[in-house]
């Protein structure tokens, strides 16, 4: 979809509920990026049809945003999903990392989800806006100082008429080795389209075998084929709503069009039209979630490494467990975008 009059690049810097906003328009899309909380991008929506793509946070307030920041939005998981009673190995010991999910006694979700970064790049680029924003760690950053051993998170996006594409960098600036293992709680929309309903809506998704769980949401080791339920992800034949979805699933690519796919479509039969999440290959590992299955949004959260990957005594190859050396980068690219069918 090319770029009209009507949608203008542009940046215009606002405020929400107290809490500084950039809000970026270009190619008939809009995003709103929060620097300080995550860095996380909490509106997405395409103009010209009135699409709400990801579902923000416009019936709380800042607090309870801040509270729970990862079912709205573009949230940054690091590290990913649950680590067992938070223990986490770095360099030969285990950091403790704060036991925040009670019921199954470990860490969730990481930290960077509610941290203040710096916004430091905001500019139009002819028809598309960029916008960077980073966060650097370091021993006086806060409790997680162990874990926090010099490193660096840089999170870029561009909106364009292609949609917005994110690029996360992250370089370890420490004497050792960093345990390396990010995902996203990306919350989509359900319906995205204000004229449809949820049972309008499918889901397609690059999902391989299932990891087995225990009651606390960490693998057993066990991986299992595919039943009969989650088969239809792979189709484009499931639904989003309705029950409550929560599974953990290896990544295997799909065909799409005739070509290779990695990633997540919310396809809405009734109007023709497909929220493409594509994500880099090497998010290894999904979760799939949507809560009470009645919340209006669900979340295909692309993760390098399983559930406690660090803890399981399996291979790297099969966990996507892996390490950082001293002074390395890493880089990954994901995008959202509106098609047509």
């Amino acid at each position: 979809m090319s770029e009209g009059p009507s949608y203008p690049a542009g940046i215009e810097r606002s405020v929400w509920q107290g809490e500084p906003v950039v809000r970026l328009r270009a190619g008939g899309y809009e995003a709103v990026l929060v620097p300080g909380v995550g860095a996380q991008i909490i509106e997405l929506r395409e103009l010209r049809r009135g699409l709400e793509l990801l579902r923000p946070p416009v019936a709380v307030d800042l607090e309870a945003f801040k509270a729970r920041p990862q079912i709205y939005g573009l949230p940054l998981l690091f590290p990913p999903n649950r680590i067992e009673d938070g223990k986490l190995p770095i360099a030969g010991r285990a950091v403790e990392l704060p036991v925040n999910d009670a019921k199954g006694h470990n860490h969730i979700h990481g930290f960077l989800r509610t941290r203040p970064w710096q916004l430091t790049r905001a500019e139009i680029a002819g028809d598309a806006v960029e916008a960077e924003a980073v966060f650097r760690g370091d021993g006086a950053t806060d409790s997680y100082a162990a874990y926090l051993n010099q490193f660096e998170f840089k999170q870029e996006y561009v909106l364009s008429g292609a949609g917005l594409r994110q690029r996360l960098t992250v370089t370890n600036r420490a004497a050792v080795a960093l345990p390396l293992g990010v995902g996203f709680h990306t919350a989509f929309r359900v319906p995205f389209h204000p004229e449809s309903s949820a049972a309008d809506c499918r889901l397609l998704v690059s999902v391989g075998r299932g990891w087995e769980l225990t009651e606390r949401i960490l693998p057993t080791g066990k991986l299992l084929p595919l039943n009969e339920h989650d088969r239809a992800y792979r189709s484009g034949g499931a639904p989003l709503q309705g029950t409550p979805i929560s599974g953990h699933f290896t990544a295997e690519e799909l065909t799409v069009d005739g070509r290779p796919f990695h990633g997540a479509i919310i396809e809405d039969r009734s109007k023709g039209l497909r929220v493409v999440y594509t994500v880099d290959r090497q998010y290894r590992h999904w979760m799939l979630w949507n809560d009470d299955g009645a919340s209006g949004f669900f979340c295909p959260e692309p993760q390098t490494w399983a559930i406690n990957a660090p803890n399981l005594d399996l291979a790297p190859e099969l966990t996507g467990y892996q390490e950082l050396q001293p002074g390395a980068s890493w880089t990954a690219e994901s995008a959202i975008a509106v098609r047509e069918v």
